[in-house]
């Protein structure tokens, strides 16, 4: 498998030099909040690990793939360890720089170490729910077809539930939505946290076994 990583990752090589570009995206975000650093480090990083598939289909690789002496489930499962690493330099990355953007920040709020797990926590939920968004109709249609379905239909799903939740804030006249959810974290650490991560792992596990479904019965 790792072997196959390694193609992976070499596959995506015209890409490389785009990563560069995100430690400048985190900086720039983070003169918001230093907190959102997390999510969009991880969003940044997922989204860098999806160009193996439009390279692949570009280029046809599954055809390649297929004739080396290579199962598809080791295709599969390559491609969630690679993006496994990929959220790993993600999150180390935003955490990295935090201090940093800090010093620029218009947010008056940094989190103290408490909020470190919760913070993993979250970031490990939102890369799971995109991977189950995302991957196994990326293995069933390719890239330009699943990138639909899986990107841009979720996304838009996503904007009209935090559009409803703000506007739902707005109309109440004693605290919001969200500032009674950071109060309950903040009391419940470890219950929040173990309950992103625990949903988190039953996202990423379902999406792993229906992705290795769907591609074992993919035609080429």
């Amino acid at each position: 498998m790792l072997n196959m990583i390694k193609l992976d990752w070499s596959s995506m090589k015209y890409f490389h030099r785009r990563f560069l570009i995100i430690p400048i995206c985190l900086i720039i975000t983070g003169w918001f909040s230093p907190i959102i650093l997390i999510p969009m480090g991880v969003f940044l990083l997922f989204f860098f690990s999806i160009n193996l598939f439009a390279i692949e289909e570009k280029g046809d690789l599954n055809r390649l793939y297929l004739t080396l002496p290579i199962r598809r489930n080791t295709i599969v499962t390559s491609r969630y360890a690679l993006a496994l690493l990929l959220y790993i330099v993600g999150v180390l990355l935003a955490f990295a720089l935090m201090p940093f953007a800090n010093l620029i920040s218009s947010s008056k709020w940094y989190p103290d170490y408490k909020w470190i797990l919760v913070l993993f926590s979250f970031s490990f939920l939102l890369h799971t729910v995109m991977s189950l968004s995302m991957y196994p109709l990326l293995f069933k249609l390719g890239y330009q077809k699943g990138k639909f379905w899986g990107l841009f239909l979720p996304a838009i799903i996503f904007s009209l539930i935090f559009i409803s939740i703000i506007e739902y804030d707005i109309t109440r006249k004693n605290g919001t939505l969200m500032f009674d959810l950071l109060v309950y974290t903040s009391e419940h650490l470890l219950l929040v946290s173990g309950g992103m991560f625990a949903l988190g792992t039953a996202c990423l596990t379902a999406s792993y076994l229906l992705s290795n479904r769907l591609y074992a019965k993919r035609e080429f």
